[in-house]
């Protein structure tokens, strides 16, 4: 996942390359499926994210023209934004419900949390052991996927991303998070974002 900021008063040039730059992707027949959102709530509001989804490790050693791809990003793209992060996560399938996100539902509703060094297992056991639906609430089975943090960032950074259809439902959403989880919590960021159709990429089949 991929954190950008348009420079200032070049937001509409940012989304320009940035859409010159996927339209590489779609000519060098990239066959991996790109995202895209802007940031609608949160401290990183105005932001873009990006990123590509349900890859091993290894396959970024076979991505798609990496020389080519670098070349034409640092030419459309670099230009007018700063990349404030880049970081590799690990989905935790066993803590997760649901079929996997992030997917182009119009809203992505992600927390961030971190946990203490040493507290990783632990915390990833208590995740797991609530990845159940709750009894007796009235509501559909919830549906939400757990990312860790494997590089790129401060250790102990778990990402809990879950789809939401609306601006408004994104202040009715229950809460996933186990009690036994929550208490090994230190910090906790809560951050809204929008899908954007327009500057995101799936290859045609």
């Amino acid at each position: 996942m991929v954190v950008i900021q348009p420079k200032p008063g070049q937001s509409t040039a940012f989304e320009q390359g940035y859409q010159r730059h996927l339209e590489w992707h779609k000519g060098a027949n990239d066959r991996w499926t790109w995202h895209g959102w802007s940031f609608v709530l949160g401290e990183r509001l105005g932001m873009f994210m990006d990123g590509t989804f349900g890859h091993a490790a290894a396959n970024f050693d076979a991505a798609v023209q990496p020389t080519g791809d670098a070349a034409d990003n640092a030419a459309n793209v670099v230009p007018h934004a700063d990349f404030l992060s880049h970081g590799v996560f690990r989905r935790l399938d066993a803590a997760s419900v649901g079929q996997p996100l992030p997917d182009a539902s119009p809203f992505l509703a992600m927390a961030t949390y971190t946990v203490a060094p040493g507290e990783e297992t632990a915390f990833e056991r208590q995740l797991a052991a609530g990845a159940t639906a709750p009894a007796n609430t009235g509501r559909a089975a919830p549906r939400f996927t757990w990312y860790r943090l494997q590089i790129g960032g401060a250790g102990g950074q778990y990402v809990l991303m879950r789809a939401v259809p609306s601006f408004g439902a994104a202040s009715d959403l229950p809460e996933v998070l186990p009690p036994g989880a929550r208490a090994l919590v230190r910090g906790v960021r809560t951050e809204l974002l929008r899908y954007r159709a327009d500057m995101s990429y799936i290859p045609k089949d």
